[in-house]
């Protein structure tokens, strides 16, 4: 039932997007730019996906076999996640990351890359409690606002710069969400580079000396989750898909 109800949704998502007109637009740059937002998303929604379902975007019929180019591997769903205060959010954040793949992915067009091979359990945790998946979800989060707003002064197409914009404020909501539930439930989630400013109750919002959100260059978020690796490694074994925009 699950899986059908996934499946009926996507479907008509593409249908809405299709119609919205978000089909071949932008420059060949701005393309390479959302794709790599869409490596990041194809991520994220694998993450919340496998933490509360126990499935993959393929399994839930999000997207099709012929959609990737490496399977997603590794994770498990979170026990006693129904029980939680942060099912709620949980849920939500799968159901918005989904549509974050849907929406880029229509976007695009024929232009969107193809989901790269996964692998979810690179870091060694995020899925063994509630309080585990905070931990990690937190670094996604963060990240994701870092990433797209780095990557938003190289955007030419006032359409793309758009959607990305869209997205970029709803990662917000999310990191805001996820921070909040980290300090609230104690839980340490480690830095993950020198920029990273991890939620205690004195650092509540992941921002600079004047307030300011911070950005990541493409570079800096490669070092991320390729977990130091050059060119793949980390949550991406065989690297990423498509043209990678450098920033100095």
């Amino acid at each position: 039932m699950i899986q059908e109800a996934i499946t009926r949704n996507a479907a008509n998502r593409r249908t809405f997007l299709r119609g919205a007109g978000l089909t071949g637009l932008g420059l060949a740059g701005d393309a390479d730019i959302l794709n790599f937002a869409l490596n990041l998303e194809y991520l994220e929604a694998e993450f919340y996906a496998m933490a509360t379902y126990g499935a993959t975007l393929v399994q839930l019929g999000v997207i099709t076999s012929a959609d990737e180019s490496g399977p997603t591997t590794g994770g498990s769903k979170v026990p006693n996640f129904a029980s939680s205060p942060m099912a709620t959010t949980a849920t939500a954040l799968r159901e918005n990351e989904i549509d974050h793949v849907l929406y880029l992915r229509a976007a695009l067009g024929s232009n969107a890359v193809l989901k790269p091979a996964i692998d979810l359990n690179a870091l060694g945790y995020g899925f063994s409690s509630v309080d585990n998946w905070l931990k990690l979800a937190r670094q996604f989060e963060d990240v994701g606002v870092s990433a797209y707003l780095g990557a938003a002064p190289l955007i030419s197409s006032k359409t793309y710069l758009a959607a990305a914009g869209s997205i970029l404020s709803t990662e917000a909501f999310h990191a805001g969400a996820i921070r909040l539930g980290c300090i609230m439930n104690g839980v340490t989630s480690p830095a993950v580079d020198a920029l990273d400013v991890p939620p205690t109750s004195s650092t509540v919002y992941c921002v600079d000396k004047n307030a300011l959100a911070i950005p990541r260059t493409t570079s800096q978020v490669l070092n991320i989750v390729y977990a130091g690796g050059s060119s793949k490694g980390g949550f991406y074994p065989d690297g990423m898909n498509g043209v990678i925009i450098s920033q100095s």
